[in-house]
């Protein structure tokens, strides 16, 4: 099996050979869902063997990107604003913006 002609790295991170999409991404889709193969491929428009190479990539990476994804979801919810939160930034802006003028 030839992955290397599928996907690359760049910047530590690896992508379908020639695009903007993440391998580990176009995996989750797959992985632990009810989507099929087809369903990514007409999804992300790729080849069934594009698929299937990130399905490889993922589960021959899968401690090291699930281990990444849960501190990207630990970090989101650290540091994510509430609807109310950002609804009360929107009010205060919009009273100074009044105010100047």
């Amino acid at each position: 099996m030839q992955i290397i002609q599928h996907i690359e790295i760049r910047d530590e991170r690896a992508y379908i050979r020639g695009t903007n999409k993440k391998a580990e991404m176009i995996a989750r889709m797959y992985v632990g869902t009810d989507y099929t193969v087809e369903d990514v491929m007409q999804h992300y428009n790729l080849s069934a063997s594009e698929v299937h190479a990130s399905i490889v990539y993922y589960y021959d990476n899968q401690e090291e990107l699930d281990a990444r994804h849960q501190q990207s979801i630990e970090w989101a919810e650290q540091n994510a604003t509430t609807l109310e939160q950002y609804k009360a930034k929107l009010v205060k802006r919009r009273q100074n913006n009044s105010d100047d003028n």
